[in-house]
């Protein structure tokens, strides 16, 4: 069950299905486009880190979730050419589960392997945890598949992980599951080592700007978790 801090998301995506299915809208841009058109008048921002670059056609992962485990629609009802790459997306994740390596999965269903491509199925992954629908264990495998596979990205790959906890402990900030300081860092330092990189946590800064700008948590109530100022930071050594 999802959230309610995901509430508005999730009802803005439950409308744009609405309007696929009744306008019957079927290419990838017409319905990126109503998707953005209906989280901007939601006020909604989609999931990202620091990065703005394509969020809408990320965003699109979202749109499908929603659709396929929300709404419970089958093939039928989704236009598989505009959310060909989401399904593929998701065999990737399906083969890895099943063993596969991550190279040979991505060669299968993509013919290619780039970053983008890597950092989709992250995406797709980490969006099904926020909104309830996998558990974290099933991301760490997947990652460390890739991290194994392409040591190539490792800076990018230590990026993500990044992301991902701040995401995390934002959206924990902002559903008073995490309440001070203390619990802050407890969970920081136990999610970067699920990942098994215990010295590459986000910054509060970081954490503070999801929290607050896609999360939409008050700002004196974030801020009364985080370290702020700087100076009163409490973290914990490793």
């Amino acid at each position: 069950m999802h959230s309610k801090v995901h509430a508005s998301r999730i009802e803005a995506c439950i409308e744009v299905w609405s309007s696929i299915l009744k306008e019957n809208l079927k290419t990838r841009e017409s319905i990126r486009k109503r998707l953005k058109e209906t989280y901007a008048r939601n006020s909604i921002e989609p999931f990202r880190g620091r990065s703005r670059i394509n969020l809408f056609d990320k965003e699109l992962i979202t749109l499908y979730l929603v659709g396929k485990y929300g709404l419970g629609l089958d093939e039928s009802e989704i236009p598989l050419k505009a959310f060909k790459k989401e399904i593929k997306l998701e065999k990737v994740v399906e083969d890895i589960v099943n063993g596969a390596s991550a190279k040979d999965s991505l060669k299968k269903h993509f013919n290619k392997i780039n970053e983008n491509i890597i950092f989709r199925v992250l995406r797709l992954v980490l969006t099904k945890i926020l909104l309830g629908w996998e558990e974290e264990d099933l991301l760490v495998k997947i990652f460390k598949s890739f991290e194994k596979d392409f040591p190539k990205y490792e800076k990018n790959f230590k990026s993500f992980v990044r992301f991902y906890v701040a995401l995390r402990i934002a959206e924990k900030i902002v559903k008073k599951e995490i309440r001070n300081r203390l619990e802050k860092e407890a969970l920081k330092h136990s999610l970067c080592l699920k990942f098994g990189m215990p010295k590459n946590a986000p910054s509060d800064d970081f954490i503070r700007d999801l929290a607050i700008n896609v999360f939409n948590g008050e700002e004196h109530e974030v801020n009364s978790v985080l370290a702020f100022p700087e100076s009163e930071n409490i973290e914990l050594k490793v």
